[in-house]
């Protein structure tokens, strides 16, 4: 019995709105639609940093073989030189040499604007910095899975710090004072993905709103809460006793599924 990232996200929202959604109820709701216009925006910003990074790292790869070809060439120079100092190979060596040698350092300085550009494009878009290492904004990403836990799910992209890799949440409409719980759930799960997928257990997650950003560092407290969350579920589902976890009115008016729910708040 799986889940995805979003099961447990809607699950921790409101029970009975994860069960008319597993039920195959289809929500209707403007911001929804205000949200998918808003990461598609922001997926054409994710491209644009891709592009960057990619012309980024192949200068830097350019530059290196064209270094080590030059040195390569400066080496049977002074070969020649030593065994034929009359003739003409170690010169013509020497030229081709020193052509590589200022071709790999031009390719190194567009790999140096490209890494600027890159952060210009970061830093103007509130994007999480650190090397792009997985998105699902501007293109399909790969579904991340857990054989352990029985989850999956898809982050709207990860970066990379060092040995480090920060899933990224990009949530669209009201920022909040505090990263709601629903959200925080959804977070949790995929910080356990990248923990399976990239062998290396992620010390925060990310959680982006329109006007700031949280980094969630991921506690083994915040790690047990979130499994605990997937047991509750894996017991509504085989029982199927769900019921709505709130009694706020304003929260149910803006429920997706409010029309079809039989507990909704008049």
């Amino acid at each position: 019995m799986g889940f995805s990232a979003a099961d447990v996200e809607r699950y921790a929202y409101c029970p009975l709105s994860w069960a008319l959604a597993d039920g195959g109820v289809d929500p209707r709701s403007e911001p929804l639609l205000q949200g998918e216009r808003a990461h598609d925006e922001k997926g054409k910003t994710i491209a644009r940093w891709r592009g960057v990074l990619e012309n980024h790292y192949e200068a830097l790869r350019l530059s290196l073989y064209l270094a080590l070809t030059a040195a390569s060439a400066m080496t049977l120079a002074i070969e020649a030189f030593v065994l034929d100092f009359t003739g003409p190979y170690h010169w013509i060596l020497i030229v081709m040499s020193l052509t590589w040698l200022f071709t790999a350092l031009a390719f190194l300085l567009r790999a140096m604007r490209m890494e600027e550009r890159a952060n210009d494009i970061v830093q103007a878009n509130g994007l999480v910095p650190g090397e792009l290492a997985y998105s699902d904004l501007d293109r399909p990403g790969d579904t991340l899975r857990s054989e352990k836990y029985n989850l999956s799910g898809k982050p709207d992209y990860i970066v990379r710090r060092g040995d480090h890799y920060i899933p990224v949440e990009v949530k669209t409409g009201r920022t909040p004072d505090e990263p709601h719980e629903s959200h925080l759930m959804q977070l949790g799960v995929y910080c356990l993905l990248v923990e399976e997928n990239y062998g290396s257990r992620p010390a925060t997650g990310v959680l982006q709103y329109p006007e700031k950003t949280f980094e969630v560092p991921f506690t083994d407290d915040y790690r047990d809460k979130v499994l605990k969350m997937t047991l509750q579920m894996r017991m509504a589902k085989m029982t199927g006793e769900v019921h709505r976890n709130h009694d706020r009115r304003g929260k149910c008016q803006g429920c997706s599924r409010r029309a079809m729910c039989p507990e909704r708040i008049a």
